[in-house]
């Protein structure tokens, strides 16, 4: 998968090129003031070792499973915009202008609601080995992802940006049903008006 590629490619960066991380990394006040690219490149950057690995087996996991449903572009296009809507609550909500944002996870959020929505009664194994549906695992994220960022137990965790790629994938899917649902009636509506013609 292109999007693990990148990301191991720019974590190595990361370690060797002084300045890298900064410089791609989502600094919202930096970002917000025409450094616009941090937005889509913060998404490929990790904090650890541990980070990176965490979300790359997520993204194998699950990642080619959506793809192969949804189609290449549209897999692509709630990536993209799960890590944008994970980068855009996070900013809204913390109104943190100088704190950097990194990471895939909130556009792995993304991913996972989606696997949710398309294979709700799916099995996942949630830590520590506890078995549940894959909607409910979805909802379940939601749920913890808010407790934790209000309360503020996670320090260093950016879990609104969690929530915020849940909420962009909840989103995303209810549109892409929808859509799917009106280009299925698309032939029968053709059929019908040609027949009164």
């Amino acid at each position: 998968m292109a999007a693990v590629v990148i990301c191991a490619v720019f974590f190595v960066l990361q370690l060797a090129v002084p300045g890298f991380t900064e410089f791609f990394a989502l600094t919202p006040a930096v970002a917000l003031s025409g450094a616009y690219w941090q937005f889509i490149t913060y998404i490929f950057l990790h904090g650890s070792f541990m980070h990176i690995f965490l979300n790359m087996f997520v993204l194998i996991m699950f990642g080619p499973i959506v793809e192969r449903k949804l189609g290449t572009y549209p897999y692509l296009a709630l990536f993209f915009l799960s890590g944008l809507g994970s980068a855009f609550l996070h900013i809204a909500i913390t109104q943190d202008s100088f704190t950097i944002l990194l990471g895939a996870s909130g556009a792995i959020f993304g991913i996972l609601t989606a696997y949710g929505f398309l294979y709700p009664k799916n099995w996942i194994i949630m830590f520590p080995g506890i078995p549940i549906p894959a909607v409910l695992a979805v909802f379940l994220f939601a749920g913890i992802e808010l407790f934790y960022g209000v309360s503020g137990l996670e320090a260093g965790v950016a879990n609104f940006g969690h929530l915020g790629g849940i909420l962009t994938g909840i989103i995303f899917m209810l549109l892409w049903k929808y859509t799917r649902k009106s280009r299925a009636f698309e032939p029968f509506r053709a059929n019908v008006e040609y027949f009164w013609e």
